[in-house]
């Protein structure tokens, strides 16, 4: 269990990079990518975007799929050999590692410094993004919501751990 931990830990700090730059990147590129991530009120006020947005949303969510796929598939073959609980643990702890790094660095740090490139033009100012509940209702659902995670991801493990030997 200890070096499920510290694997998950591992992979948690793996995944919180790759995810770190590629949320950066794309906020770069064009903030509205994220607009389904933001508070009501501001998605309200975006309404539906354009085609190249959802173009990029696409893209980049497929970038991102794919790159956490493969850190799980790699976390969860080196731990093929434990039981599925085991897996289920690290894969917990390595997706609350990403969603601690979400909350306080990705999160905070937009709260903090509203760099005007991260918001959609004219909507940095909604109170909601300044709100720390906002973010910390973001966070416990995602407490939540990594033991699904962890769950599917081990069950996964397990039967491709059968099939593969």
């Amino acid at each position: 269990m200890y070096d499920a931990f510290w694997l998950g830990l591992t992979f948690g700090g793996w995944l919180s990079l790759f995810m770190g730059s590629l949320i950066f990147l794309s906020l770069r590129q064009n903030p509205l990518i994220w607009i389904n991530d933001a508070p009501p009120d501001v998605r309200k006020r975006v309404g539906p975007v354009d085609k190249k947005t959802k173009r990029q949303q696409k893209i980049w969510g497929l970038i991102m799929l794919s790159g956490v796929a493969l850190l799980f598939g790699v976390l969860t073959w080196l731990l093929r050999h434990q039981s599925p609980w085991i897996v289920f643990f690290a894969s917990y702890v390595c997706f609350q590692t990403f969603n601690l790094f979400d909350a306080l660095v990705i999160d905070l740090g937009l709260v903090i410094f509203r760099p005007s490139w991260a918001f959609p033009k004219d909507l940095g100012d909604s109170p909601t993004y300044r709100d720390p509940r906002w973010h910390l209702k973001n966070w416990l659902t995602g407490v939540v919501m990594g033991v699904p995670f962890a769950f599917v991801v081990a069950v996964l493990c397990w039967i491709a751990a059968r099939f593969l030997g």
